[in-house]
């Protein structure tokens, strides 16, 4: 028998080994479930806490991480989307009672928290939200609810948007440190926080600008919600922060309850319903069934700045060191395990990053643009999708962000530290020999000389270049249309539907459906997503070979 032969034959018998596997476990499924149904019968209302970041997708933690600093794996989108699911279709669930602790969220996340708020109240389950204390966003996700209620003691903070910056120029030259930055133009205004000591005039347009975008948002989305006239509402807004009572008087919340008390309001004259967590009714139930789909739409997750070599994380919140990293090694071999995935009919690629490294940006761009001339490719923007964020998204098939989405930044900068004046303060003698014009370019230990100087702007204009042509290519834009769009110049994702940097509004569920409606599958909400980490495989996997006949 040829070796052709026996392939298909061992494909054939895994086959039917998965079938009749999963076969079996959808009939025990089926069993169990039945079982819970019969001990499941008294109506509750399910309470899930919202609280954290609240990322798209869960990071995975290390197990020291978990075992010595205690850590737990916050609750992600994605999951409650997943918890949701499996309420809606349980008839002794009377709804969901939502309490929403501190939130360290964008407004993009804001948005889609309420997506699936209301995608829960659409499929008729009632929703309610407890506020111990909330601030503009918490709020703007909590009106998503059919009811509002706060404890009597509690603040509504409902204060409006606020954008701050700080600027560490003086403060640095009084320590005898100097930043040294090299922008493609003044809207490229990362360096500045270093390098200025005041805002620039291009930065003061475009901070108004987003601060005015989120405020016409937040004001649009809570008048929708509550039925509050804009102009009342802005008087509200203004006289904030308003106590329970005085927030239940001006219609934005419903009633003005301790804890204890929710139980008794969310009965009604009905039959006595208690508040179960999540926690304590999970293993009530029904489990979903199993599925085999001869298809799936893959997820790769970028979050975080953009770096070389692996991700890497710091469990500290440490301003400027803290945060999670998304490394160009694990997302690229995430990028070709999904290629090499034969059942993957579509790629969403979900990006949560502010940008960072131009060189680590520039490999995953090119590993999206091989991929995407495979399959379709469709790009989730999360809080910010700017920069690095927005070169890697460049060559997909369709963009998607939400409304408040931050993204754009179309440009590039350089940040060179000086530390001259610091080692003359502190007396520290330094010799320097040296062979080559700019051999001291990356050397902090002296400020750039002009030679230095011009070799860099170079390199950031050579940079930018490909940078704007990436993007032409991908979004097929002219130049005269790019122009006036790019050059650092950020926008919320409204905005960048109009001036064609985005295709389409919504979170990762548009995304997910806009991908499968590219692939041809058939729109299916509820289908499982394959989610490709680049993590835990044995050996590197290497490029496929280059086709041009693919181009």
């Amino acid at each position: 028998m040829h070796l052709p032969t026996l392939w298909r034959v061992r494909d054939h018998i895994f086959k039917m080994f998965q079938i009749v596997l999963v076969t079996l476990i959808n009939l025990w499924r089926r069993m169990g479930n039945a079982w819970r149904r019969m001990r499941f019968r008294r109506p509750v209302w399910v309470r899930i806490d919202i609280e954290g970041p609240l990322p798209e997708f869960a990071p995975a933690l290390s197990w020291w991480q978990r075992r010595f600093l205690g850590a737990r794996q916050p609750l992600s989108l994605q999951a409650l989307r997943r918890r949701c699911q499996r309420l809606r279709d349980v008839p002794q669930v009377r709804g969901v009672l939502f309490v929403f602790g501190d939130l360290s969220v964008g407004w993009a996340t804001i948005q889609s928290l309420r997506e699936i708020i209301s995608d829960l109240r659409a499929a008729g389950t009632s929703v309610a939200a407890y506020l111990p204390g909330a601030d503009s966003r918490t709020y703007m996700a909590a009106s998503a609810a059919d009811k509002v209620f706060m404890p009597p003691s509690a603040d509504l903070r409902l204060l409006g948007v606020r954008v701050e910056a700080l600027f560490l120029a003086d403060s640095l030259r009084m320590a005898g440190l100097a930043a040294e930055v090299v922008a493609v133009s003044p809207y490229k205004s990362g360096g500045d926080q270093f390098a200025r000591a005041s805002i620039s005039p291009e930065a003061q347009e475009q901070f108004e600008q987003l601060a005015a975008q989120r405020f016409t948002i937040l004001l649009n989305t809570i008048a929708d919600a509550r039925g509050i006239p804009d102009e009342d509402l802005r008087r509200l807004i203004d006289s904030a922060p308003h106590s329970a009572p005085a927030a239940q008087q001006a219609g934005l919340i419903d009633a003005v309850l301790y804890e204890d008390e929710l139980e008794q309001y969310l009965a009604g004259d009905a039959e006595k319903i208690a508040i179960r967590s999540w926690k304590a009714l999970v293993r009530r139930l029904p489990l979903p069934m199993v599925r085999r789909d001869k298809k799936h739409v893959g997820v790769v997750s970028i979050t975080g700045a953009i770096t070389q070599g692996p991700d890497r994380r710091s469990p500290l919140p440490v301003p400027l060191i803290g945060g999670e990293l998304s490394g160009s090694d694990r997302v690229i071999q995430a990028l070709r395990q999904a290629e090499r995935d034969e059942r993957m009919a579509a790629l969403v690629l979900h990006v949560d990053s502010p940008g960072g490294d131009a060189f680590a940006s520039d490999l995953i761009w090119r590993e999206v643009e091989r991929l995407a001339r495979k399959r379709p490719v469709v790009v989730s923007m999360g809080d910010v999708a700017a920069s690095g964020g927005y070169y890697v998204a460049a060559p997909a098939h369709a963009i998607v962000a939400q409304p408040a989405t931050i993204t754009g930044s179309i440009g590039v900068y350089a940040l060179r530290p000086n530390v001259a004046g610091l080692l003359e303060r502190a007396s520290v003698g330094v010799a320097v020999i040296a062979h080559g014009t700019n051999s001291g370019i990356f050397s902090p230990i002296a400020p750039l000389s002009e030679n230095e100087r011009a070799a860099l702007e170079r390199s950031v204009a050579e940079n930018y270049d490909r940078f704007r042509s990436c993007v032409r290519s991908g979004r097929e834009l002219s130049p005269a249309q790019l122009e006036p769009i790019a050059g650092g110049r950020v926008w919320t994702g409204e905005q960048a539907v109009s001036i064609g940097l985005v295709d389409a509004l919504g979170g990762l569920p548009a995304a997910v459906a806009r991908a499968r409606e590219l692939a041809a599958l058939p729109a299916d909400p509820d289908a499982p997503l394959m989610l490709y980490s680049g993590l835990g495989l044995r050996d590197q996997l290497p490029p496929p070979p280059y086709n041009p006949r693919s181009c």
